[in-house]
């Protein structure tokens, strides 16, 4: 070796003190997520009690209620996933050597996986005690609401009515137990078909019209007035059935926007928590 010869040291590269998934930061981002969606949907569940009364003309209609439900849904999501976010974007330690698009890319991922841990502890924490104070004040509305309700004609026993006003004899004979029974059957047969069979109607009437003396004619238009009157309780039960499966629709479509809206949310909040943590920014949270 000369005196001119030159000695490169070898090229070391910085290898990061961290992993590329932090998941103490994601633990905590999703932890605090967790927390403010249970704080806030249980303050919900009361606010949500006051507009509701077992006296159905003191409530709020069911479409505000509906629309309140979903703001503060979407709300509620929206927050919590922003928050947890934030915190594990700004808990999250950049890679070195790493370019700022790496490391906001970096600081988005990791705000989705706490929006996905988040998601996940709410589903489970949905049904355990946690809300336990929130569904036992439900009970108790529906509990104290139980009175009013039964009283509501919607409500009622539709077949039992029917056969009741069908079977009503006033004749030395009451009806017996059997004949109540294949009245029951007839009916919920027609009902099923579409139609009462007319040998049907005629046996029912000369039985009604024996037992409660009064005239074949008489008794067919009572059977008539049943018979019309079950099958309007049978329109609007199709209807209400109807009106649950679109609402049921609508809530799963509200539910999945609003669970890629909190998703995008935790994106951006933990992006801008990164930014935060490499502009190295001071916030007083009292100013």
């Amino acid at each position: 070796m000369t005196g001119t010869d030159v000695v490169v040291a070898p090229v070391t590269v910085n290898k990061p003190t961290t992993g590329y998934v932090q998941w103490g930061a994601i633990f905590a981002g999703a932890i605090i997520a967790t927390a403010i969606s249970t704080i806030l949907t249980v303050f919900g569940s009361a606010l949500g009690l006051s507009l509701v009364s077992a006296d159905f003309s003191r409530s709020s209609s069911g479409t505000a209620l509906a629309i309140a439900l979903a703001l503060w849904t979407l709300w509620v999501t929206v927050s919590a996933s922003m928050a947890g976010g934030y915190i594990a974007g700004r808990m999250t330690q950049p890679v070195l050597d790493s370019t700022a698009d790496e490391r906001k890319v970096r600081d988005g991922a990791h705000g989705l996986v706490v929006w996905a841990t988040g998601t996940l502890l709410v589903v489970f924490l949905t049904t355990s005690s946690l809300f336990g104070a929130a569904r036992t004040a439900a009970n108790g509305i529906a509990s104290a609401g139980s009175g009013v309700v039964s009283l509501v004609s919607s409500q009622a026993d539709q077949m039992g009515l029917a056969l009741d006003n069908v079977t009503r004899a006033s004749g030395q004979a009451p009806v017996t137990a059997e004949e109540r029974d294949q009245a029951s059957r007839i009916f919920v047969n027609a009902l099923a078909n579409g139609r009462l069979e007319q040998g049907d109607r005629d046996y029912l009437a000369s039985r009604l019209a024996a037992r409660a003396n009064i005239s074949e004619q008489d008794a067919q238009k009572r059977i008539d007035d049943a018979y019309a009157k079950l099958n309007q309780a049978k329109e609007t039960a199709k209807q209400a059935a109807e009106k649950a499966r679109k609402i049921a629709i609508l809530a799963a479509f509200l539910t999945a926007a609003g669970l890629l809206v909190s998703g995008a949310a935790a994106w951006w909040a933990a992006g801008m928590g990164g930014q935060h943590r490499d502009e190295e920014m001071t916030r007083n949270p009292l100013v």
